[in-house]
């Protein structure tokens, strides 16, 4: 199959996985099986350093989201995020897939669920993952930052930095043209309940800067 029916049977599959009960999950999961773990050349650099004086949301909950955004490159990345707080600790879940180079990020541990502004509709998941990128020290931290503005998603936003210099800023799914997937920002509940005392910033994301 070419790139360009490769990319279209990716782009068609996540659609339908989106409007599934688990899209969030599926939807990255699809991509990363459709496209080769090659080896992809990031250039390495130090991780932005910044503190924003994010912090654990109080009371805590969670977010879901699943779909694509545009890169700088044009092409298309395919994610599926989701993380909160939950029974005193951390959960959740990354994998994420650029198709300008195949370059693939899953997940191994969440250890930060942070908002930079309380009572905002922006919360960020830190945590470690491995790459397919032999060239890069495993695992790499990363900081993803999703952005709820409501439904059905088009003004939803997602945005990506790892510990490699690899980012991906803060945009609008699918440049905002529909289709792109949903970002859902979830209420507290029983079982959301985050580590006391909260850990900071630094503690969560390790040095990765927002996205």
């Amino acid at each position: 199959m070419s790139q360009e029916g490769r990319q279209r049977e990716v782009r068609e599959k996540t659609q339908q996985l989106l409007r599934g009960s688990l899209k969030h999950v599926r939807a990255a999961a699809l991509a990363a099986a459709l496209v080769p773990l090659a080896a992809v050349a990031v250039t390495p650099a130090v991780a932005q350093q910044f503190s924003s004086g994010g912090a654990v949301p109080s009371p805590c909950d969670f977010t879901t989201s699943g779909g694509f955004v545009l890169t700088d490159s044009g092409k298309e990345a395919n994610f599926g995020a989701h993380g909160g707080c939950k029974k005193d600790g951390f959960w959740g879940h990354l994998n994420y897939v650029d198709h300008a180079t195949g370059y693939h990020v899953d997940s191994i541990e969440i250890i930060g669920y942070l908002t930079p502004s309380p009572g905002s509709n922006i919360r960020d998941i830190c945590g470690t993952a491995r790459t397919n990128n032999p060239s890069e020290p495993q695992p790499v931290l990363f900081r993803v930052r999703l952005i709820d503005n409501g439904e059905p998603g088009v003004a939803d936003q997602f945005g990506i930095r790892l510990s490699t210099g690899y980012a991906v800023t803060t945009r609008l799914l699918n440049a905002g043209m529909g289709g792109g997937g949903n970002v859902q920002l979830h209420g507290p509940n029983p079982s959301t309940t985050g580590p006391s005392p909260a850990p900071g910033e630094q503690t969560m994301c390790g040095g990765v800067g927002e996205p």
